[in-house]
């Protein structure tokens, strides 16, 4: 199911980059036709807080971001990979985690709710290209899932202060992505790992290393109906040009796209 020769669904039959490099502060791992550098950063403190759902940092904020955490055993112990299409950016942190408060490897991270692996997460960020508000001093998150395949059909939010609108639009998607927004633009994230364990969706549990097929068509849906939204919520929204893929169109796949048989959901 792997093979791109005998899997339709497979991320490379979809117009992603086979080509991926992963980031080590300081170094980066070039392989035959790897993109040139261009990758997003977050604050580690905000990042993991989100993720975790808490509403502040477990520990004291290092200033440290997704690109430079600023911890001396960081380049042993944080592999950043990114998946491309199309200008939109899927970063993939694999590092290991630990929900003990003496675990060295993730400072901010310590989960409000058990996971069933305690020591693995697979974390996929969407952002797009273009931002979310010209008040780039704005932030603000939610989380509604950690990633637990169990989760009610409703969820309350775990952290920040959403707006009604904004949980139930988390509600509706299957996976309830969660969203930051930081810099002036919004990233929505999902913990992949757990789905692609317990998911029956063949999709999910045999894409190796990069986007499923469903999680592809959930998180570019996820990301229009958060910004749509959340442009009426934000101080100063984004006034230029917007122009979204088709993967964000709410009638993706459009009769007649070739790629049509590969986004058909269970």
């Amino acid at each position: 199911m792997n093979d791109p020769a005998s899997n339709p669904l497979h991320w490379a039959n979809r117009g992603w980059s086979d080509s991926r490099f992963s980031v080590i502060p300081g170094t980066i791992r070039k392989g035959p036709g790897t993109h040139p550098r261009a990758e997003f950063d977050l604050p580690l403190a905000l990042f993991w807080t989100a993720v975790s759902g808490l509403d502040a940092p477990a520990r004291r904020d290092l200033g440290g971001t997704l690109l430079k955490p600023r911890i001396p055993w960081a380049a042993s112990y944080w592999p950043v990979s990114f998946c491309w299409r199309d200008g939109w950016i899927i970063l993939e942190d694999m590092s290991s985690i630990n929900n003990d408060s003496s675990s060295r490897n993730m400072t901010y991270y310590r989960p409000v709710r058990k996971l069933p692996n305690r020591r693995d997460a697979v974390l996929h960020v969407l952002r797009a290209p273009f931002p979310l508000t010209a008040d780039k001093a704005f932030t603000a998150f939610s989380t509604c899932s950690l990633g637990h395949v169990d989760d009610p059909a409703f969820m309350p939010p775990y952290n920040g202060r959403p707006s009604e609108t904004m949980v139930g639009l988390m509600n509706s998607f299957r996976m309830k992505p969660g969203y930051i927004v930081w810099g002036g633009y919004l990233h929505v994230w999902v913990n992949i790992l757990y789905w692609m364990r317990e998911s029956r969706d063949l999709d999910f549990r045999h894409t190796a290393g990069a986007v499923s097929a469903v999680e592809e068509l959930e998180l570019f849906r996820t990301y229009k109906a958060y910004y749509d939204q959340l442009r009426r919520e934000v101080p100063a929204p984004y006034a230029g040009v917007v122009t979204w893929p088709d993967q964000c169109d709410p009638r993706f796949p459009p009769p007649g796209d070739p790629r049509r048989a590969n986004y058909i959901l269970a």
